[in-house]
């Protein structure tokens, strides 16, 4: 999938005819993929290179700290990495290489991201994935639906037929029992 490698023995030679476990990838990739209406599926590949940035830039042991998946709201947005309506955390194994995501809203775009927090208020971002959209609500027998409309509103525009035979000068009594009307 990846058609970088490097060689991970760090003498800076590429060796011909070695196992693919003496080769890493320089690239992870993240990648969304809508599966319902209102769930995604994360799925990513991870190098052992951010890892190893991490733990030497930050002098933290990667395996102590707590990777994440961060789910931006991009909607309407040029998202710039701080600039979404609002996003939610869920913590996942690093090494799993995918996640389920839930609880979605209809007619929204997000974008996600692999990282991790180095403390409670810094997130350390490693992979963003492309953005996805959902869909909105989709209505049943849309078509039924229409036409009850149109029949309520073609009701409300009509006049009622009682109007033409009251007057504003009719006058509203008791009304009358049969024995009145016959008596």
């Amino acid at each position: 999938m990846f058609n970088e490698m490097i060689n991970i023995k760090g003498d800076g030679r590429k060796l011909s005819g070695h196992s693919s476990t003496d080769f890493i990838p320089l690239k992870g990739q993240l990648a969304a993929k809508l599966i319902t209406p209102r769930k995604m599926l994360l799925f990513w590949e991870v190098s052992k290179i951010p890892q190893k940035i991490i733990e030497r830039y930050f002098n933290l042991s990667f395996e102590n700290l707590i990777p994440v998946v961060r789910i931006y709201d991009v909607t309407d947005l040029i998202f710039n990495g701080k600039n979404a309506h609002h996003f939610f955390e869920i913590a996942v194994p690093y090494h799993n290489g995918h996640w389920f995501i839930k609880g979605l809203v209809s007619n929204r775009d997000y974008i996600a991201e692999l990282g991790i927090h180095i403390s409670d208020q810094e997130f350390f971002p490693i992979l963003r994935a492309n953005s996805i959209h959902t869909p909105t609500v989709e209505i049943s027998n849309r078509n039924e639906l229409n036409y009850e409309l149109n029949q309520l509103k073609q009701h409300e525009e009509q006049q009622p037929k009682w109007i033409d035979h009251v007057s504003t000068y009719s006058y509203y009594g008791e009304p009358k029992t049969p024995e009145d009307i016959h008596g």
